[in-house]
């Protein structure tokens, strides 16, 4: 990229009829101009300016591109729009086809960076979300236009946006259950973020978040608490309200599952208090599924989980900005929820028609982390106290085993924990 920038240089000096003096000024030395136009040095973020102000150009018009800095500002920001959100799969799709057709067109501005950076995220969401239509595209190489962002953001010393796709990177590996090199991924970017800006100190934020999951699925527990209270003083000490809710839920639903029950709920008072004065739907749809859950499944309380999922059932229809393919999938989640409600209150006839298939067949290529799958596949061991209720045993038993099947691997949890429980009072009601 450096070879096609000092090209570009060189030949609108030459077209100029300027010299290498003429460019550098007192600014830079001649030699150094010379040695940026034969790509042997990389110039700083000061120094192309100079250079470009002596051209009587902009800084993007070296950065090259066939569309000037104002189009692809337009560009971007139409990009946004259609991903602003909760993006279902055809703004996705939509996005994604639009970008194709830039591709050829982008240079080397930030502006371009942006673009590229959005062409791999939106290819990585289609996997992860929309697998089977991701698997229909021609082009699924997300890495590669990654990291084409990444070098970009280097050579335009954006430390924050270098940091966004290194994230990245490491939530592909711990997605895809590479926890030891997601660790490597995230240590390494911590190391290199030295910037106190804004940005800066947000991808921090998100870095912490992941390796405190990472660490928890490889079971080094006392670590992750120990991450924990870190990440907390860290929003403290830089006042990051936006983050607020993301990181007390974690603390809340670290506390339930080692039976910490007064702790956990000082995190979830701290979310409930946060939230009087926060107005965001789709932060409320995330925040009541989870306290519907705490409720009903840690905190034993079936009627009163009950009666927020009527409520979140309600606001839910009425919120505009959310688009009807998100609706259904929270519907979905909210559905399976008063199903837990109504098994634990030992109304089976009313649960069994709500209980949903909360992992697809699509989903089987992601690595959730052991809460994800807990709270999921849990609703099989309450379809098993269903049809122990109504005295169908083998079905109950062929449930509860699934359960337990699926949740081996976790036995760290109390999902587990509560799974195999199940399994044995079906058994020992068999011998009864």
């Amino acid at each position: 990229m450096m070879t096609q920038i000092g090209l570009k240089i060189k030949k609108l000096r030459k077209e100029k009829k300027l010299t290498l003096a003429d460019v550098a000024k007192d600014q830079m030395s001649p030699a150094m101009v010379s040695l940026i136009e034969n790509g042997k040095s990389k110039p700083s973020a000061e120094n192309l300016k100079h250079i470009a102000d002596q051209l009587g150009v902009n800084v993007s018009e070296l950065m090259g591109g066939s569309l000037t800095k104002e189009e692809l500002r337009k560009e971007l920001s139409n990009l946004l729009e259609i991903l602003d959100g909760m993006a279902g799969s055809d703004k996705i799709e939509q996005a994604i086809t639009h970008i194709k057709l830039l591709l050829p067109q982008l240079g080397n501005s930030y502006e371009s960076a942006r673009i590229y950076e959005l062409y791999a995220r939106c290819l990585f969401s289609y996997y992860i979300y929309f697998k089977s239509k991701y698997d229909m595209l021609d082009e699924r190489d997300w890495s590669k236009y990654a990291s084409k962002a990444e070098e970009l953001y280097s050579d335009l010393h954006m430390e924050s946006r270098v940091l966004k796709i290194r994230l990245f990177f490491a939530q592909i590996e711990s997605y895809q259950g590479n926890h030891q090199k997601a660790i490597q991924l995230i240590n390494s970017a911590l190391n290199k973020a030295m910037g106190n800006d804004y940005e800066t100190i947000s991808v921090r934020i998100d870095l912490m978040l992941l390796k405190i999951d990472t660490v928890d699925a490889l079971g080094e527990f006392e670590e992750a608490f120990q991450l924990l209270d870190e990440v907390i003083g860290y929003i403290n000490k830089h006042v990051m309200l936006n983050r607020f809710f993301e990181i007390h839920n974690r603390g809340a639903l670290m506390y339930y599952n080692i039976n910490n029950f007064a702790k956990a709920r000082e995190f979830v008072d701290k979310i409930n208090k946060f939230f009087e004065i926060i107005d965001n739907d789709h932060l409320y749809l995330e925040k009541e599924l989870i306290l519907i859950h705490y409720k009903e499944f840690y905190e034993n309380e079936p009627e009163k989980a009950l009666d927020m999922v009527n409520e979140y059932e309600k606001k839910l229809l009425s919120m505009e900005s959310v688009d009807e393919e998100w609706k259904y999938s929270y519907g979905e989640f909210a559905a399976d929820a008063k199903a837990r409600c109504y098994t634990k209150l030992k109304l089976p006839e009313k649960a069994l028609p709500l209980f949903r298939e909360l992992f697809k067949n699509e989903d089987k290529h992601i690595e959730y982390s052991a809460f994800d799958v807990g709270i999921r596949e849990t609703n099989k061991s309450y379809q098993a106290l269903c049809y122990m209720e109504l005295n169908q045993l083998e079905k109950a038993k062929e449930s509860a085993q699934e359960a337990v099947k699926k949740l081996r691997h976790y036995p760290h949890t109390a999902y587990y924990q509560f799974v195999r429980n199940v399994l044995q009072d079906i058994q020992m009601k068999e011998f009864k």
